[in-house]
């Protein structure tokens, strides 16, 4: 449900209110409000709130501000100014340091928190997402079988039946399992093959609140063949004409008449869509009615519950419900659970999901990189701030001497303290305008920079500027307050207070810097293992073609010798699911077993094996020369004979199965374990099931799967798309290769590696310039002595030697705390894969040598250019 917003925000609007004179209050209010409407209603609230807040303060003019009775507080304020810009501008590298490396730390924090905000709110823009429940479905024996995302179709109005008490409304999606669909708009000759089209309850309006931009939303899916589109795809297929009760051809076949034009789909919505069709349509597909087995499962389903309803307590009723309706051979196995709207994108990992999630672990880690990256370029700030402010010594003798207050002196510092902090942050908040869209394209989002003016980002912001500030500017603030005012116009060097301190905190930016090094090194080890780990099948110049409800399973075998007469084409199959990615679940009974029980399933054309370089270890392939392979002959893997207790593959050979108790037939063939899911999961057993049947092409069979020659990938292409055109010339021809399709199964790991790449990179820069400033401040500080001992005859090694010998101390203690501590928590993160890398001592000893060599580069820097230093010079330096 959308929401107007015709005002700015309230807390710039009060501020604006509390500092303007109010006879000028009203005039300026009412020209910012419209400026305000203006850009709302042009280009959005986000970009309307951001100049809002810049025109707010570009009014803040002398001859609008209230004027203050107490002058003397004013011009204290302009005192404390005018100091603040002398120190920026006699310690210019100093200030450099502090402001561009606190800067940098807190662009890092706020893109990553920016990430985080946009994983979190996923699906709770949904005015009733508190009460919102996935139905799911756990199909399972001894560890064998399914956790599902999705149920039969009965269940969701059954349900609602059953419990009127505690469910208000149900809604279920289908989509035919299939990966794309066609649809055409024969008056324009447009056909497109569609991947996001869904039907849906007509109470899919009431229950989520996805804007409806034409169309009557009460009514909107209440008759068969009602279809709603998105703005995008009205544009797509229509243009400028209006999309309703216009048609569209649904596979060629069935008549869909607009009823309605929706929003386009929320992107922190868990699935995208940009068609809705009524789901009472699907009965043009099923004889009149709707399928009613309680064993095919393939409709995601949801629950909107009452208000008062306990979703614990309703859940415990579900295997009651399971009992009395799912079929007996399969009640055993059956359960049931609820699963909140709001959890499904960070911690739903369930098998046939809509589409693919993020993971909750992954927001720990991007949270932990922005804290430490914070922490690292925070603790520079008041390392660097405590350290010059030992240089002051002078100043605060002689304004103490002019009469200055103590409690004067401790203002002063920490409000330079914390100006220098609100200066970092802004230029931070521009450093994350212009980087914004390129991390967008980074992480897949599109994330608005108008999301820092909500209230959580900006009462941060400020808390951070304050913490930071008044930390950094306690030690000046208490310490140089206190100094002996004779002492320190005498000449007397302040003794450098705080020294252990610093040392503890560059020693924790070690060891953070030395962690973020191990971990990125795995990350990146832990891709490349997922991407480039032998699957067990050959997935490279693979061609996957979607052909569910296409009509090619009257086709079939024509098609494939018409595209095998190509020199280009080496290999032509039909599967179930993408190979790697996908399988179904179907109760299997073999010679042993009292009952049936679910295994894994992948449903297949011959030349299965052949087309994805499946190894076979014992038996025979599926064979076309057999005519009965594809109702009395199995080919399993190895984890299925490990499974079955068979013995060895050999063995395995001939196991006979059953249907009902009734032999069926036997076991001919056993193949080499691969990867038939993710790496995220262990290769478990699995029946490879021949399907020859005609109709499994519009339920069963989704593509055909192709391998082509990849040196002639263009030719191969065309002669493929041709031999699709002699059968099916009435459907696009749409494509796509496996080992692409199979590379967005890992994203998020690779997404998880280069965010970990690019700011455990900038944590180290931010890393050196603290290392950077605080060897200046000791090199400034000993020049004398360095000198002296110059004059006596140290070599220029040995200065270097001196210099850098306490940096080696807290390196060496850094690397000591940061391995258990990297070792313990990468090993945790490795424990939720199931391939994973092994740790080894490289990466702890790389980062540990990285940290060595930066660190001592920058010493040798300074070291070299003192050294070379006249000790003439040196020694009149202080």
């Amino acid at each position: 449900m959308s929401r107007r917003v015709d005002k700015p925000p309230k807390w710039l609007d009060r501020l604006f209110g509390w500092l303007c004179r109010s006879e000028e209050l009203e005039v300026l209010r009412g020209d910012l409000y419209e400026l305000y409407a203006e850009r709302l209603a042009q280009k959005g609230r986000a970009w309307a709130n951001f100049f809002y807040f810049f025109e707010v303060f570009d009014l803040l003019r002398p001859f609008a501000l209230k004027r203050t009775r107490n002058t003397t507080q004013v011009n204290m304020f302009k005192t404390y100014l005018m100091v603040a810009y002398r120190n920026v501008i006699n310690q210019k590298v100093f200030s450099f340091i502090n402001i561009s490396g606190l800067a940098i730390g807190l662009t890092c924090f706020v893109l990553i928190a920016l990430f985080i905000q946009d994983e979190l709110s996923y699906d709770k823009f949904h005015e009733k997402s508190d009460r919102i429940y996935r139905l799911v479905e756990n199909f399972e024996s001894e560890g064998v079988g399914e956790h599902s995302a999705s149920l039969p179709f009965p269940t969701g109005p059954t349900l609602a039946g059953e419990y009127p008490a505690e469910v208000k409304q149900q809604v279920r999606f289908f989509n035919f399992q299939s990966p794309t669909v066609a649809l055409a708009y024969k008056e324009a000759n447009k056909a497109f093959n569609e991947s996001r089209f869904f039907f849906a309850d007509s109470s899919f309006l009431s229950m989520f609140d996805f804007a409806l931009v034409q169309g009557n939303p009460r009514t909107a899916l209440d008759n068969p063949n009602a279809l709603l589109i998105t703005e995008s795809m009205a544009q797509k297929y229509f243009g400028d004409e209006d999309p309703m009760g216009k048609i569209l051809e649904f596979q060629g076949q069935q008549p869909l008449q607009v009823t309605g034009v929706l929003a386009d789909a929320p992107l922190d919505a868990h699935f995208q869509f940009d068609f809705i069709a009524s789901f009472s349509s699907l009965k043009y597909w099923y004889g009149g009615t709707l399928p009613r087995t309680w064993y095919w499962n393939p409709c995601w389903t949801y629950v909107l519950l009452e208000h008062e309803t306990d979703a614990t307590a309703f859940e415990a009723k579900l295997p009651d419900f399971v009992n009395k309706y799912f079929p007996d051979f399969i009640r055993e196995d059956v359960t049931m659970e609820l699963q909140p709207l709001e959890d499904i994108h960070l911690h739903s990992k369930l098998d046939y999901e809509i589409a693919a999630n993020s993971n909750i672990s992954n927001i720990y880690i991007f949270g932990a990189i922005a804290v430490f990256v914070l922490f690292i370029a925070a603790v520079n700030f008041i390392n660097l701030s405590t350290a010059k402010a030992a240089k002051r010594g002078k100043e605060v003798g002689v304004r103490k001497s002019l009469g200055s207050k103590k409690s004067q002196l401790i203002t002063q510092f920490i409000f330079e303290s914390v100006l220098f902090t609100f200066i970092a942050i802004v230029v931070a908040l521009g450093l994350v305008a212009l980087l914004l869209p390129a991390f967008n394209s980074l992480i897949g989002k599109s994330i608005a920079f108008g999301t820092l003016f909500q209230p959580q980002f900006v009462i941060g912001g400020i808390a951070i500027g304050l913490i930071v500030g008044l930390l950094s500017g306690i030690y000046p603030a208490f310490i140089l307050s206190n100094v002996r005012t004779v002492s320190v116009l005498k000449g007397e060097r302040l003794k450098a207070r705080g020294v252990q301190f610093r040392k503890v905190l560059v020693t924790a930016q070690f060891a953070i810097s030395m962690f973020l090094i191990v971990g990125t090194v795995v990350a990146i080890s832990q891709s490349k293992l997922l991407l480039n780990e032998d699957p067990g099948f050959e997935s490279e110049n693979v061609l996957l073609v979607p052909v569910i409800r296409s009509g090619m399973g009257q086709h079939y075998e024509g098609f494939r010798n018409r595209a095998l007469q190509s020199p280009y084409i080496k290999s032509v199959t039909a599967v179930e699911e993408v190979i790697g990615e996908k399988h179904q679940v179907n109760n299997y009974q073999y010679e042993g077993m009292d009952r049936s029980k679910p295994f894994p399933r992948f449903f297949v054309r011959h030349d299965f094996t052949e087309t994805m370089g499946i190894k076979l270890v014992a038996g025979r392939d599926y064979d076309r020369e057999f005519v009965t392979d594809d109702t009395l002959a199995h080919v399993v893997n190895e984890a299925m004979v490990r499974a079955m207790g068979w013995g060895s593959p050999q063995e395995a050979i001939g196991k006979k199965f059953y249907h009902r108790n009734e032999l069926m037939g036997k076991v001919v063939g056993v193949v080499e374990d691969y990867n038939f899911i993710s790496k995220h999961h262990n290769i478990g057993p699995i029946v490879i099931d021949l399907n020859t049947m005609p109709g499994a092409f519009n339920l069963f069979i989704k593509y055909m799967a192709v391998r082509v020659d990849g040196e002639n990938l263009q030719q191969s292409i065309s002669d493929l798309d041709k031999a699709w055109a002699s059968v099916l010339p009435d459907r696009p021809f749409d494509f796509f290769f496996l080992d692409d399709r199979l590379k967005h199964v890992y994203a998020a790991e690779q997404t998880l590696g280069t965010i970990t790449v690019i700011f455990s990179v900038l944590a180290i820069m931010v890393a050196c310039l603290g290392v950077f400033g605080l060897v200046t401040f000791s090199v400034e500080r000993r020049t004398k002595e360095l000198g002296i001992r110059k004059v006596l005859g140290i070599r220029n090694t040995q200065i270097i030697g001196l210099v850098s010998k306490e940096f080696l101390l807290l390196i060496l203690l850094a690397f000591l705390i940061s391995i258990p501590a990297s070792y313990f928590l990468i090993e945790a993160w490795l424990t939720g894969f199931a391939y994973r890398v092994d740790l080894q001592v490289w990466p702890f000893v790389f980062a540990g040598a990285v940290t060595l060599i930066i660190c001592m580069g920058t010493v040798l820097f300074h070291t070299r250019k003192v050294a070379k230093i006249n000790p003439a010079v040196t020694l009149k330096y202080e």
